[in-house]
């Protein structure tokens, strides 16, 4: 047994790694809720009778997140109470747990053969969670009940691992290009556009372009949608598809088009910069939709598309969460509550909910997406928008990665010399998942 719990926390710092635009929410514990034996914050499902007034299933199953808005939290609330009031199922206790120590405990609770049947978590770690004995296989369920019949390919491969499903998703995202419609009329479509109106609007109080470039998951999920627009990858970091953007940033920097302490930047530093009216354009992710029209409601700005390569396409990177099914728990049972969630207008109403792009191609047709200038760009870019889907160790590859971009971004290294030294790191992971 503590064999089996040193191999599980050595996974918890690469999970922890993976994490960006999972949800855009501050991983910090709320306060309102009840307390569990072991000390955790947790909501309960008060409802353990049907509609008709029968008593419940004594079975209690266990649905753990570390969401800590109260909007999201009321509505898995909402979603559990109506599932035990409507269906007379089990009882299912709803746990909360902070941010900082969900990965370990879910880890350490793996070890000790107690996971929760149900638990959120970010989709780009399914790989490493089953590998780590975490998740379930659940493709025979996922087969039998449709419930990802309409689900964007690469969401689908994001739960896929070995050929087998892991998981599901809760929401999906990506990223998108943000511009101030006041000073840019047409949003640049390619890098050279890109390059020329930063520079054109750029000017001693003003950059023309933000970006996420510090230490950390960050920096990569909004440098590879330019590495894929142009037609690379991971299995050669040094071809001129992946080195060229990244020479492209440190040349922006350089010359103060760009801010010099980008490469410290998160995506939450790049929002903060555009809604204080401190650059122009930035990267970011519809996350960022409500913070801009709440602190800055005077701000004139709109989104595009992530422009291309010049010669390339229209490319995203696909952030969100994911429910996972404990391993070597009630699968049958919690499924009943899978399927009820998963119905598709009930979905969809608490998908509206969560104010979060649908990872369904179906969903993302009706008109609360469609109509909605903002959200319609968005679904727009996730139809181009792909899956970090790395196996196990895209950990290592991403820390190399992020290695390279701060040695691009403060000069200590050309772009081609950094990204020479971390394909060295790259390339053999890559080659040992895919062949």
């Amino acid at each position: 047994m503590c064999k089996k719990i040193v191999s599980l926390l050595l996974v918890t710092a690469m999970v922890l790694g993976l994490s960006a635009c999972a949800g855009g929410e501050d991983k910090k514990q709320s306060s309102g809720a009840g307390k569990n034996a072991a000390g955790e914050e947790q909501n309960t499902a008060g409802e353990e009778q049907n509609a008709a007034g029968g008593e419940a299933s004594a079975e209690v199953l266990h649905l753990w997140h570390y969401w800590d808005s109260e909007v999201q939290q009321g509505l898995l609330q909402e979603m559990v109470d109506n599932y035990q009031k409507d269906t007379g199922g089990p009882k299912i206790e709803i746990s909360y747990i902070p941010y900082s120590e969900y990965i370990q405990k879910i880890l350490v609770t793996a070890a000790g053969g107690d996971l929760p049947e149900l638990f959120i978590y970010d989709g780009n770690s399914t790989a490493t969670l089953a590998e780590a004995g975490v998740l379930a296989d659940i493709t025979e369920k996922v087969e039998e009940s449709g419930v990802m019949k309409t689900t964007l390919p690469g969401v689908v491969a994001e739960h896929e691992v070995g050929g087998r499903m892991y998981g599901f998703p809760v929401y999906a995202n990506c990223l998108a290009l943000f511009y101030r419609t006041d000073l840019i009329e047409t949003p640049p479509t390619t890098w050279t556009e890109l390059y020329e109106t930063a520079k054109s609007v750029a000017g001693p109080d003003l950059y023309g372009f933000a970006m996420a470039g510090g230490a950390g998951e960050d920096a990569v999920f909004q440098y590879l949608p330019f590495v894929w627009s142009a037609g690379a990858d991971l299995d050669d970091l040094a071809a001129k598809g992946a080195v060229e953007p990244l020479a492209l940033f440190a040349k922006m920097i350089d010359e103060g088009i760009m801010s010099k302490d980008t490469v410290n930047h998160s995506q939450e530093d790049a929002e903060i910069l555009f809604e204080t009216g401190r650059t122009a354009m930035m990267i970011n992710g519809p996350w960022n939709v409500p913070p801009i029209q709440e602190n800055a409601p005077e701000l004139k700005w709109d989104v595009a598309m992530i422009p291309r390569a010049d010669e390339g396409e229209f490319a995203s990177i696909l952030g969100g969460e994911s429910f996972g099914i404990g391993n070597n728990t009630n699968v049958d049972a919690i499924w009943d509550f899978v399927e009820y969630m998963m119905e598709p207008d009930r979905y969809a109403e608490f998908l509206k909910g969560l104010g979060q792009l649908p990872a369904d191609t179906v969903l993302s047709e009706d008109a609360y997406y469609q109509e909605d200038p903002i959200n319609q760009v968005f679904i727009e870019q996730l139809k181009s928008a792909k899956p970090r889907a790395y196996g196990p160790q895209y950990n290592e590859m991403s820390k190399a990665i992020q290695r390279a971009i701060s040695a691009a971004m403060t000069g200590e290294q050309t772009a081609q010399e950094a990204l020479e030294e971390a394909k060295e790191v790259v390339t053999p992971l890559y080659n040992a998942f895919f062949k």
